[in-house]
């Protein structure tokens, strides 16, 4: 898995501007990864911005965000080195225009979020591979409605592209919900969550590769 001035994302995740608590299994393949060229031990900073719109959605309600990003502080890094499993660690992600019961939301995330890869990596820098955001909890609020949504999200990284899409769809139940408070009866405990978005990520230490 290649991937050109640092394109991982966390999309994250960034979590359709909700936030997400990591299941215990959250586990993914392990892969020998490089940064500019050498894969000694050593974390490298990334930053992350969306590239669109962001979805979430419970099966009683559709909500969501203008854009997400990973900010320079707190840090996130990815991992350099052999035998790499957490090969990024997503520590903040800002949500910007979130809105659902009540009107505008603010998701405060917690925690450091993991992005594990499960597939194939290949020498070629065209691969798609498929993966997830684990170890997501995140907390959403506005004056009428209160909820957290926790688990892991689906989706692949396009290595020609630089874009890691998270699509976590079908209520699969990776993404429960919980805590509510209030929500007008919109949003509702151990609901199920879908979470949608694309993502762009830049490191400064260049080319990153997985294999």
């Amino acid at each position: 898995m290649k991937i050109k001035n640092a394109a991982i994302a966390t999309a994250g995740l960034a979590l359709a501007g909700v936030a997400v608590a990591g299941p215990a299994l959250a586990t993914g393949s392990s892969y020998t990864v490089a940064v500019g060229g050498s894969s000694a031990a050593g974390t490298h900073n990334i930053t992350a911005t969306s590239s669109g719109p962001l979805g979430f959605a419970v099966p009683t309600l559709t909500m969501g965000c203008t854009s997400a990003a990973v900010p320079a502080s707190p840090v996130s890094t990815v991992a350099s080195g052999t035998a790499i499993t957490d090969i990024a660690s997503i520590n903040k992600i800002n949500f910007t225009g979130c809105t659902g019961p009540g009107g505008a939301l603010t998701v405060t995330t917690v925690g450091s979020w993991k992005l594990h890869a499960t597939g194939a990596a290949t020498s070629a820098a065209t691969d798609v591979i498929a993966g997830h955001v684990d170890s997501i909890t995140a907390n959403v609020a506005n004056a009428v409605c209160k909820f957290t949504v926790t688990g892991k999200a689906n989706g692949t990284y396009n290595e020609g592209t630089k874009v890691l899409n998270v699509s976590e769809t079908g209520f699969t139940g990776n993404l429960k919900v919980s805590n509510v408070v209030g929500c007008l009866g919109q949003v509702q405990n151990g609901q199920s969550a879908n979470f949608t978005g694309s993502f762009n990520v830049v490191s400064p230490d260049g080319l990153i590769n997985a294999s």
